[in-house]
């Protein structure tokens, strides 16, 4: 598990582990502590003050759920751990205990959802919204979703076959930061897989995209403060976000004016071995400047 500072661009090992198969580091509000999945499980990794390891890594008790997949978050306020197990999410106590489902009943097709994003406020979540009957033969369809917590209507903003990666903010409506929801697609795409990344409106409008290139782009994180954004770039031609492929991590400055062109510059972060499970949610520390990632390098070593 890297911690890589953007500004600087240097980076450091916050992690190595040979027994877990680390995944989707994200920080608590407080930038004191590091969330990550393994083995179903979530585990917390505490932090100095300069975001240095401050303990051994902890297992999280969640009560009934013991196959909690890599999508998962802390509340905004810190009291609660949100992650996604069986096509639903939940919320166990900080502390840990027994989990609460926040997902709504299936209507009348088979839904499942997965967490990746919530507003600053933690009243409305991000999510990608799966439905069809999977290994029926239908046609399987995935969503930009915003589920409000406080009165369980789920709205989707798009209605096509390959959304991922759904993130709020950074902000929310009335809070003066940039309310837009981001997400990766097909949209657009003119070959099976060729996913970009895209922003649109709460509400529907301004669809935009943010990338323009050959690439295959997933998992767009805003940073904190709105001017970065980072997501994972496979290689041309790969379909879907698998495990054990080289990829890169990538950086767009949100400050340029060139932003939605194909002008805008890219700047590669660092070269990886994984995808599925390196940034499935946000790792930006609450500082913007500080970006948590997870490299997967079996049988390479690390630099």
């Amino acid at each position: 598990m890297w911690l890589h500072d953007v500004v600087d661009d240097t980076r450091r090992v916050l992690l190595e582990s040979d027994e877990l198969v680390l995944e989707a580091p994200s920080f608590a509000p407080d930038g004191r502590h590091l969330v990550v999945n393994a083995a179903g499980r979530l585990h917390v990794l505490p932090l100095t003050r300069s975001l240095r390891p401050d303990g051994p890594l902890a297992e999280v008790d969640t009560g009934s759920i013991r196959n909690a997949n890599n999508d998962h978050l802390v509340s905004p306020d810190g009291r609660h751990h949100l992650l996604t197990a069986d096509g639903h999410v939940y919320r166990v106590p900080r502390q840990g205990g027994e989990p609460q489902r926040l997902t709504p009943d299936p209507g009348s097709e088979p839904l499942r959802y997965y967490l990746h994003g919530q507003s600053r406020d933690g009243r409305v979540l991000g999510l990608t919204v799966l439905s069809g009957r999977l290994g029926s033969g239908d046609v399987i369809r995935t969503n930009v979703g915003l589920l409000d917590l406080d009165s369980g209507e789920l709205t989707l903003l798009t209605d096509t076959t390959a959304c991922d990666g759904t993130e709020l903010g950074p902000g929310g409506p009335g809070e003066g930061h940039d309310d837009r929801v981001w997400f990766n697609s097909e949209l657009r795409a003119t070959r099976p897989g060729h996913s970009q990344v895209y922003r649109v409106r709460p509400d529907g409008t301004d669809l935009e995209q943010l990338t323009h290139d050959e690439r295959v782009s997933w998992f767009p994180h805003p940073s904190p403060d709105g001017r970065w954004l980072a997501y994972l770039a496979y290689e041309p031609g790969v379909e879907q976000h698998p495990p054990n492929l080289p990829a890169q991590m990538r950086l767009l400055d949100l400050a340029d004016p060139r932003v939605g062109t194909p002008a805008l510059p890219v700047h590669v972060l660092a070269d990886i071995f994984g995808g599925q499970g390196a940034t499935n949610v946000n790792g930006w520390a609450p500082d913007s400047r500080h970006l948590a990632y997870v490299d997967h390098p079996v049988g390479k070593g690390t630099a």
